[in-house]
């Protein structure tokens, strides 16, 4: 290029030649907040369309009239579960212990997510969205366009006055930004809470740290590996093992620490579980780091297996089901009064030795020893799900005893509130109707029925403590433990398990 053609005037552009996808018009659609309204057709309006194709026909349209803001609640709920989980990819293994302050950053993490551009797909995106990818959730979690709009037909002039005060390059580059982008400020943590915050902490640091509180031995010279698989998972295997010492039975946990996106959830379980021990939950006896990228966990194993078998195979009586709930509540009240919450009791999450003996498990590192793929679904397992957890109001510890209620009714009636329904159309449900029926409540003793009920109150300040059903006289007419093997026998019979 010649000096005098550097400095040549340029001729202006044709405006009109620009293609008519280059033309950016002004700012719409900013607010993301959420408002639902009703048509006189009783359709929803103000939700994302993708939102409105996940309704399908799970949520019927009077459903839709007579509850619009449990309809949105529940779809909000949903959609942010569906996008945690993805988030944590296989990670999901591991169960972070919750507090109540959890479950208030968690909300303040749904508030956030509710103004983002996931929650908010553009309604007028020319975008073509399969009905199957809404229905899963996938296509919220897509990268989506700017809530800008890009004009496609006629061209729409910026307003003077924006231009005149700021630089069109600067004015184009602030269109960029999305709400989602932007770094929000978490509550502080105090000194003994430091090492289960998200820093920038590198992995190799983490590592460190875990190695430093894990038995700095082989486990081989420990343990010695059985032939027995008992399951696996996204993050690695779990297996029998015979203490060498001692001849009992464990299960050790094999996690594979290169498909472990959050390693610092993995340093405070570590830290937490070492120091829960008791006899209703299934305890951590011991850690090893093996070949610097796999994390082996030790934990009692139980081999009477899930007490999903039973109910689903057995009939328990009153005695049996009063035994079984004495040994969860003292697990759960045990957990409470250390400021943790479990927030998934269910039948598979309580595992029976041989001898009848109860134990809680499915927190920190004993998640997933025997899983059930039918029953553990993408939201959390809502079967058992307590109504606040929805609507977020009063959520705490006595979402635990809620769960519990519902694993009563899985004892009598052989199986949940629900079960057969979606997961979505369970939450609405859950949520809209609070209290669900129960199929042999006419069966039950007036004790019994009152101990379901402390359990089952919907409101949250009516709702037992775990404490206070502790003393119910209903746990008065437990059975001995014992009496359960039988029924654990008959189950295994039953499933082949033998």
């Amino acid at each position: 290029m010649s000096f005098v053609s550097l400095f040549k005037k340029r001729k202006p552009r044709d405006e009109a030649a620009l293609p008519t996808a280059a033309i950016i018009g002004a700012p719409t659609n900013v607010n993301h907040d959420i408002h639902v309204s009703v048509t006189k057709d009783g359709v929803l309006e103000g939700l994302p369309s993708c939102w409105i194709r996940q309704i399908g026909t799970q949520i019927t349209k009077d459903e839709q009239n007579q509850n619009p803001e449990v309809v949105k609640k529940v779809l909000q709920y949903y959609n942010f579960s569906v996008k945690k989980q993805q988030q944590g990819g296989q990670a999901k293994d591991i169960k972070h212990i919750f507090t109540e302050r959890d479950i208030a950053e968690e909300s303040i993490e749904m508030d956030l997510y509710m103004k983002s551009r996931d929650a908010h797909k553009s309604k007028d995106s020319d975008e073509v969205i399969s009905s199957d990818d809404c229905s899963n959730g996938n296509n919220l979690y897509e990268q989506s366009r700017s809530t800008y709009t890009v004009a496609s037909k006629e061209p729409v002039e910026p307003e003077p006055n924006l231009l005149q005060t700021k630089n069109l390059t600067q004015f184009m580059e602030d269109l960029t930004i999305e709400a989602d982008e932007i770094e929000y400020r978490k509550p502080s943590l105090n000194d003994d809470d430091i090492y289960r915050r998200r820093s920038a902490m590198s992995d190799a640091h983490y590592m460190k740290e875990i190695m430093k509180i894990c038995n700095p031995g082989d486990p081989l010279d420990f343990y010695e590996k059985t032939q027995r698989d008992l399951g696996s998972g996204a993050s690695g295997l779990v297996f029998a093992a015979t203490n060498k010492k001692t001849k009992e039975l464990v299960a050790i946990k094999d996690i594979d620490m290169t498909k472990q996106a959050k390693k610092d959830l993995l340093l405070s379980e570590i830290k937490i579980m070492k120091n829960f021990q008791h006899k209703n939950l299934v305890n951590f006896l011991d850690a090893f780091v093996v070949n610097y990228d796999h994390l082996w966990v030790v934990m009692e194993l139980l081999d009477g297996g899930p007490l999903t078998d039973v109910v689903t195979e057995t009939v328990m009586k009153e005695g049996q089901i009063a035994a079984v709930c004495h040994e969860v509540l003292q697990a759960v009240n045990y957990l409470h009064n250390r400021g943790t919450i479990h927030r998934d009791i269910k039948s598979d999450n309580v595992l029976l030795g041989m001898d009848g003996t109860v134990k809680v498990t499915d927190f920190g590192f004993c998640a997933n020893v025997i899983g059930n793929e039918q029953r553990d679904t993408m939201v959390g397992t809502p079967y058992w799900m307590a109504p606040e957890v929805v609507t977020r109001q009063k959520y705490g510890k006595k979402v635990d005893i809620w769960s519990l209620g519902i694993m009563i009714v899985e004892m009598l009636d052989g199986e949940p509130p629900y079960l057969k329904e979606p997961p979505l159309r369970a939450l609405y449900l859950i949520t809209a109707n609070g209290r669900p029926k129960i199929g042999a409540w006419d069966t039950c003793s007036p004790k019994l029925r009152d101990f379901i009920d402390q359990c089952l109150q919907v409101d949250v300040d009516s709702r037992a403590t775990a404490d206070e059903l502790l003393q119910h006289e209903f746990l008065e007419c437990r059975m001995e433990l014992r009496s359960l093997t039988p029924l654990i026998r008959a189950a295994k019979k039953m499933l082949h398990k033998t």
